[in-house]
């Protein structure tokens, strides 16, 4: 084995299984490896697949590794033909010697080499390696080549020597890196609170208000956390750990994780992540996937490919389908720069930030707070109370509907004059009649352009009305806030103001046809035409 600046000898099968840990940076546990020797032996494509601890699923895994080891070489430029090496690496089960693991091992060795037969690959050799001791399967005689320990260090010809004397280190074992991410022991108080923490964060994302809110506090939570660890922690409080684990489930704030993965900030991020990886035990091993996936990122960025593969293939494994660890993953294979990735993502969070800033600014326009809130609860209790003794007839309706439509007007001149504030019986009066379809329409209906900052004034003014538990009288306002915000070219807005309406009424039929015509790109103009053709059918 050359390297650019030094030469190794393997001159013997021992020094052959030697190797491996330096050849791939690692020690792969529980693994297949398939190598096809360069021209200098280092220099030819190299896999590790997974061993399954189910020797029963070996045949179906020796053929999925086979073809996706062909593939890649051939990507490589490579040809299998030139010949491949093969290592199988199995510790001894507690209640086995090194010799049972090794006869284990055997069949594999024949399944992997049939199958690197039947894609034209010729196998140089299978050298299987357990308990510090190698076993090479393509010797036919008897007790030669099984169990042999692995050459001396003392042996000046060992590989061990060799690359001690040129100052190289054998690769960590997979099962130490793996150590810095994996589970630890549950810790049942623990995960009653990220239990807890995962149930608020589901009842807080049920909306999209509640979502990017949510995305916003994560944010910060991950700077405060980043802040921590650069000062010299490693640990943090059980809160801070919960939120964090739940919130890096919005894809938005693993983006924001990336985006601290500077050169200066390298350290701290990666054992950030490990950290919050290593809290995710039974039955919230899926939580870990954000965490594995930004460690996998940082290590990448840190030139540390073993280490980060380890990680995804844990995120992967766990969720096929999430699709930040599938892009990173196809990253490193594909020899992307990570410093590109990191840059978008750095973007992406910006213009995320953004916009999450200008729709929670929107949102506060129509969202009830506590402020006069037992109020405007009672307000609308008593006109409640006197709206439905109105309503019972249909001349009681008609009569409703047009003294509705009259104080919008006055409200709307309030507005425009720079009184933006009703009293708060009047406010429920208001709310009230806009829960008939045609009062609603007739509102939609009128207004000029210039009218249109002052109709988003009072829907507004009126949605923050809606306090618990008339919530429910919402969805009206909101769709006529959000027609306004449509017609006002601010898309994005109407559709979180229209999404807020479905979520209070998913049966809400205006605010599902008006989210369809923002979705589908329609210009509102037709629609504002047909409403106010419908509206002066209506009028007597």
């Amino acid at each position: 084995m050359t390297t650019p600046n030094n030469t190794v000898d393997v001159t013997s099968l021992g020094n052959l299984a030697q190797i491996l840990p330096y050849l791939l940076g690692h020690y792969p546990d529980d693994s297949i490896c398939l190598h096809a020797p360069g021209p200098n032996f280092h220099d030819g494509p190299t896999m590790t697949y997974p061993l399954p601890e189910t020797t029963a699923e070996w045949q179906t895994e020796a053929k999925t590794a086979v073809r996706r080891f062909v593939a890649y070489a051939q990507d490589q430029g490579h040809n299998p033909d030139q010949g491949v090496i093969i290592y199988l690496c199995r510790e001894p089960r507690p209640d086995q010697t090194p010799w049972d693991t090794a006869a284990i091992l055997a069949p594999l060795a024949t399944w992997l080499t049939d199958e690197l037969s039947d894609h034209r690959a010729h196998v140089l050799q299978t050298i299987g390696l357990v308990a510090n001791r190698w076993w090479a399967y393509e010797c036919n005689i008897d007790g030669c080549c099984e169990g042999e320990p692995l050459p001396s260090p003392n042996d000046p010809t060992s590989v061990t020597a060799q690359m001690t004397r040129l100052g190289r280190t054998p690769g960590p074992r997979t099962r130490d890196i793996i150590k810095q991410f994996q589970a630890t022991e549950p810790d049942s108080d623990f995960l009653k609170h990220l239990q807890a923490a995962s149930a608020r964060f589901n009842t807080q994302c049920a909306t999209q208000a509640g979502r990017d809110a949510t995305l916003m506090t994560t944010c910060d939570q991950i700077d405060t956390a980043m802040s921590q660890f650069r000062g010299g922690a490693t640990t943090l409080d059980r809160d801070l750990t919960t939120q964090l684990i739940v919130g890096l489930q919005d894809d938005g704030a693993v983006e924001a994780g990336m985006s601290h993965a500077e050169d200066d900030d390298l350290p701290h991020a990666r054992h950030l992540w490990a950290y919050l990886a290593r809290h995710c035990a039974e039955p919230f091993t899926h939580e870990a996937v954000p965490a594995l996936t930004l460690f996998a990122f940082v290590a990448w960025r840190q030139s540390d490919l073993i280490a980060a593969r380890l990680a995804l293939r844990d995120a992967i494994t766990t969720a096929p389908d999430y699709d930040p660890a599938i892009g990173i993953h196809l990253g490193t294979i594909e020899g992307e720069d990570p410093r590109e990735i990191l840059a978008s993502a750095r973007e992406g969070h910006t213009q995320r930030m953004a916009r999450l800033q200008h729709d929670t600014q929107v949102a506060s326009e129509y969202h009830p707070t506590n402020t006069n809130a037992a109020l405007y609860r009672e307000a609308l209790e008593v006109a409640t109370a006197n709206h439905r003794s109105h309503i019972c007839t249909e001349d009681g309706q008609l009569l409703t509907r047009h003294n509705t439509i009259d104080i919008i007007g006055g409200a709307l001149t309030d507005f425009r004059n720079g009184r933006p504030q009703l009293m708060p019986e009047v406010a429920a009066r208001i709310i009230l009649g806009l829960q008939d379809r045609q009062t609603r329409d007739a509102a939609l209906s009128t207004g000029t352009e210039n009218d249109l900052p002052y109709e988003r004034q009072l829907w507004g003014y009126l949605a923050r009305h809606c306090v618990p538990p008339h919530t429910d009288k919402a969805p009206p306002l909101l769709t006529l806030f959000a027609w306004v915000l449509w017609r006002q070219g601010d898309t994005t807005s109407a559709t979180q103001a229209l999404t807020d309406a479905l979520h209070i009424t998913p049966s809400y039929t205006l605010a599902g046809l008006l989210l369809d015509g923002i979705r589908t790109e329609c210009d509102p103009a037709p629609i504002l035409a047909m409403f106010r053709e419908e509206a002066a059918l209506d009028t007597p």
